[in-house]
């Protein structure tokens, strides 16, 4: 399933792209959350934020998966992390 996905780091940033499934999008989650460490002064920074995107990929496949099977757009946010999957028209 063809998704669009928006994810907002907090002192990070925001980014969009499209996924290819619930699966690749906690891919990139976790991905972009692991390459943004350089961006924090302190290690425990970043931790909570890693922490956060875990927390939300585990969300993101159990509950947002059954919305986005209904065809439905999901959203979760904790602590620093926002994640909107929607899915695209084929």
């Amino acid at each position: 399933m063809a998704l669009w996905m928006t994810w907002d780091l907090e002192g990070v940033g925001t980014a969009s792209q499209s996924v290819q499934g619930v699966d690749e999008a906690a891919r990139w989650l976790v991905d972009s959350t692991e390459r943004s460490r350089r961006a924090f002064d302190t290690e425990w920074q970043w931790r909570r934020l890693m922490d956060s995107a875990l927390r939300v990929r585990e969300t993101m496949l159990d509950e947002g998966r059954r919305t986005l099977e209904r065809g439905m757009p999901w959203e979760s946010e904790c602590e620093g992390v926002k994640v909107r999957l929607s899915p695209r028209a084929a």
